[in-house]
């Protein structure tokens, strides 16, 4: 998800940008509600987002509460994560899954940065 969310999973410079209208944060472009119901982790948003350990934290927080079906597939956090909590089964979430889908086909992903 990483790489379909910020062209190679990587930190964006400047780390927070507007995309469609919406400002989003760091390699999994996260937004502001997105942190929230993440679990607010770090100091605050634009920190959080500019900060490789504490996005990740994030994103793993709120897939871990939006996704809770036991036999969920890599299909269905994609979808959330892009498309929130009830984005799973939305038709716009496809594209991205398509991205993401391709990467996993491909091995088109970039492994995080060792720390």
């Amino acid at each position: 998800m990483c790489y379909a969310s910020s062209e190679g999973c990587s930190m964006p410079s400047p780390a927070c940008s507007v995309s469609g209208g919406i400002e989003v944060c760091g390699p999994w472009a996260i937004t502001l509600g997105y942190w929230i119901d993440g679990g607010r982790h770090g100091e605050d948003f634009y920190t959080c987002g500019s900060d490789w350990d504490c996005s990740e934290a994030t994103v793993r927080s709120y897939l871990s509460r939006w996704v809770t079906t036991p036999d969920a597939t890599c299909e269905t956090y994609a979808r959330t994560h892009v498309g929130g909590p009830y984005g799973a089964d939305a038709d716009y979430t496809l594209e991205y899954w398509y991205s993401v889908k391709d990467c996993l086909d491909y091995g088109l992903f970039t492994p995080p940065p060792l720390s």
